[in-house]
């Protein structure tokens, strides 16, 4: 057993190393995750308070273990709808809250799937799954992760923020596979750690192209799923002329989750 398939064991004792426990996760425990998410998020308006840098920095500690080295990984790119908008319409304090709740709860969703968050660039998420011997298990957890991280928007963000007179999030989330190379740099003397690849880029672009609360997969991620998850995607017919990237299998198809 190589040392990245050890890793991914360990981020995902969780899920118990199979398919079924992380369906366990998103259809038994889901109100769990609700409940606990409503707390912390009522808790951060109150103290405003925020454990993202934890979460952060775990991934650093991840990475930093190959340095000089390629993963081959999933990657999750999760932003807000309208955030425009709301740069305009809201306070600095208020549109801080909105984004500080936004991000901290992605990210403990993240970490509860097994996966790391990369970074926070604006008002997006960018997180991973490392993909070790078991293919369809990182494609099936990055896909129930993205699903439960707008039924967590939807059922226990929303809830809390429009007490305080918010609008409701709405999200927009890009899933793709890719091999991507891991670099260290430095500002000021302290190191940093973060990934390059095509997966990267290509999960924003995808994102660009969901709707209010949709996924949307390339090609490698949709074969890879389990048939069960494939089953709520449809493919998005797009004009050759405009959309012109393909995924690592060389394939130009995009998937577009349906209403639930």
């Amino acid at each position: 057993m190589d040392k990245i398939q050890k890793d991914f064991q360990e981020i995902s004792t969780s899920l118990q190393h199979n398919d079924t426990s992380s369906q366990t996760i998103e259809e038994k425990e889901i109100q769990t995750l609700i409940e606990q998410s409503k707390k912390r998020v009522s808790e951060s308006f109150e103290k405003r308070s925020s454990s993202n840098a934890e979460i952060e920095e775990a991934s650093g500690i991840f990475l930093r273990e190959y340095v000089g080295s390629a993963l081959k990984l999933v990657v999750l790119y999760v932003d807000l709808v309208g955030s425009t908008l709301m740069t305009r319409n809201l306070s600095v304090d208020k549109l801080a809250n909105v984004i500080q709740t936004f991000t901290q709860e992605m990210s403990v969703i993240t970490s509860t799937f097994g996966g790391q968050v990369l970074k926070f660039v604006g008002d997006a998420v960018i997180a991973y799954f490392p993909i070790s011997a078991n293919y369809p298990l990182a494609c099936n957890t990055a896909m129930r992760c993205s699903r439960s991280m707008i039924t967590i928007a939807q059922q226990a963000i929303n809830p809390v923020i429009s007490t305080y007179g918010y609008d409701e999030l709405r999200l927009k989330i890009g899933l793709d596979i890719g091999e991507h190379s891991v670099i260290q740099y430095f500002i000021d003397k302290k190191p940093y750690v973060d990934i390059l690849g095509y997966g990267i880029s290509m999960a924003a672009k995808l994102s660009s192209l969901a709707g209010s609360n949709e996924v949307v997969i390339s090609h490698s991620v949709y074969m890879g799923m389990h048939s069960s998850l494939r089953k709520k995607f449809s493919e998005l017919e797009l004009d050759p002329r405009m959309w012109k990237y393909i995924d690592k299998n060389f394939q130009p198809g995009v998937w577009r989750s349906r209403p639930s």
